[in-house]
């Protein structure tokens, strides 16, 4: 192959990597959709057979960026992990500039998740917040049908709806994400922890003998929770 030749390959497989970068910067603040596959395979190519030493600056900027922090590819390996590999298999400048935390990251054997257990408790969360909310509409009739006892307050039935369409409602988020991030997190964790309040404040009265329903809380908030764990098992943080 002539000089010309592989200087045309080169400048393509910097290109496509800047484009990839640039679609994972843009999926990051939410503006697109990352094509995970095709980004893991190009590191992957870089990383075993190497490549033009443009793209240590392209790597490098991308890792900095912090937008792979939470990106796995559909066999759950770590994209973060595939650039600081790719980074170093091309022995250029930019390999040594690498941050200690990101060296430390790719090095790390540690177990997590696999990735397609988020979805999977994304939707038990939507199951939960689905049976909350219906809990919260027909919960009043049922008390007055079946158990022949007072209803809970108005409001209380109100506030549970509240939550568990809050909770259906991010959950189905999560399920479409491609990369969930910081925001799902933090959605998780406050609906887990808004429901302990809302399950606690049942407790008296049912202790008394009075209307009360634990179950709502408990539907919306658990899943929620399983949700959130699986979120920081994979590397998300609550904070950017």
């Amino acid at each position: 192959m002539s000089e010309q030749g592989l200087s045309d390959v080169g400048a393509m497989e910097v290109a496509t990597l800047r484009g990839l970068a640039e679609q994972a910067l843009l999926a990051q603040r939410g503006e697109a959709t990352l094509d995970v596959e095709a980004l893991s395979a190009r590191l992957r190519g870089v990383a075993e057979r190497g490549g033009p030493p443009e793209l240590g600056g392209v790597l490098l900027g991308l890792l900095e960026s912090g937008a792979l922090a939470t990106v796995r590819d559909p066999r759950g390996h770590s994209c973060r992990a595939l650039a600081v590999k790719a980074l170093l298999a091309l022995d250029v400048p930019e390999s040594r500039q690498v941050s200690p935390e990101d060296l430390a990251f790719a090095q790390a054997r540690q177990w997590r998740p696999p990735h397609w257990m988020v979805p999977l408790a994304a939707i038990f969360t939507a199951f939960g917040g689905v049976t909350s909310t219906l809990l919260a509409i027909l919960g009043p009739t049922t008390f007055r049908i079946f158990a022949e006892v007072p209803v809970p307050p108005p409001v209380d039935n109100l506030v549970w709806g509240l939550h568990g369409v809050a909770t259906l409602w991010r959950a189905v988020k999560l399920v479409l994400s491609p990369a969930p991030g910081t925001e799902d997190l933090r959605a998780m964790l406050l609906l887990a922890g808004t429901s302990v309040p809302l399950f606690l404040v049942n407790v008296p009265r049912l202790l008394d003998g009075g209307p009360a329903s634990l179950t709502g809380p408990l539907f919306a908030g658990v899943p929620a929770a399983l949700a959130a764990l699986l979120l920081w098992g994979l590397g998300v943080k609550p904070r950017s």
